[in-house]
């Protein structure tokens, strides 16, 4: 069973986990829309219009916090001794549970929560309050240029920095994705770490996440001390250096972290799964 791919069993999957999880999943969009509307309530106190990069970030950060979250919250029991009894021997093979696992938790669940999210706050832009909310963010949710039109339109960028800032994000627009896309390919170690861990879920990946930040500040510490160290000695790298270096660095990371870790990620999710003893 592990070695096989059936598109109808696989149909049949899907059809069964979301029968098992739509209420948790409604339940949860629910939450996320009750939350927005308090910050709404709240924005009504300071009486001033909020504009379309405000909202775009704010919903993009919630989003992406959910999104994260779900893994835990639709797919907990699914590795644990007692309660994965009945996923372990669902008539579905790993690779079929796999893509069920992704189709459910990191297409349909973002997709569903980020539509209703961004019709609630089109709804919202129709009401004449007093701190009324203006323009639409479906663009800069769905769109990697509208996003980044709105985050350089509305930060305070030095006019002499314009140039490389310009030049940087010019380069690295092959390689961006939307942050809808986002969403979808950050939640894979998510994913992985929920499944990896029995008991603890949530406070282990703190756990590894906070070493994995300890290690890039230091990393970052070591670097700024030898660009210090290098400064003293009057090697100063010039701009044309300095842009150069900063756009390799971008589009590397972008790659991997866009690209490579999330396909890693799922193909370590799948043989997790596949040899998961219970």
């Amino acid at each position: 069973m592990n070695a096989t791919f059936n598109i109808h069993r696989l149909g049949l999957t899907i059809s069964k986990e979301l029968q098992e999880k739509y209420l948790t999943i409604l339940g949860t969009i629910g939450i996320i829309l009750l939350a927005y509307l308090f910050i709404w309530a709240i924005n009504q106190i300071g009486g001033d219009p909020v504009p379309a990069y405000s909202r775009a970030k704010g919903v993009i950060s919630i989003l992406s916090i959910v999104s994260c979250l779900a893994p835990f919250i639709l797919y907990k029991n699914e590795n644990r001794r007692m309660e994965g009894v009945f996923y372990a021997i669902s008539p579905a093979s790993t690779l079929e549970k796999t893509i069920s696992m992704f189709v459910v938790c990191s297409l349909i669940f973002p997709l569903t929560a980020t539509v209703l999210t961004l019709s609630l706050d089109s709804l919202i832009t129709l009401l004449p309050f007093k701190a009324p909310y203006t323009g639409s963010i479906w663009g800069s949710v769905f769109s990697y240029r509208d996003y980044m039109d709105i985050l350089m339109d509305s930060s305070m960028i030095n006019p002499e920095q314009q140039g490389l800032v310009d030049r940087i994000y010019s380069s690295m627009s092959p390689l961006m994705i939307s942050p809808f896309a986002g969403l979808i390919l950050g939640q894979s170690p998510f994913v992985l770490l929920n499944m990896l861990f029995r008991k603890n879920k949530i406070g282990y990946t703190l756990l590894i996440f906070f070493g994995i930040l300890t290690i890039m500040m230091v990393a970052s510490i070591v670097s700024v001390l030898n660009i210090v160290d290098t400064a003293q000695t009057g090697e100063i790298p010039g701009v044309e250096e300095l842009a150069n270096w900063i756009d390799t660095w971008v589009k590397a990371w972008l790659l991997i972290v866009s690209y490579i870790l999330p396909v890693v990620f799922w193909i370590l999710t799948y043989f997790r799964i596949r040899r998961i003893q219970y």
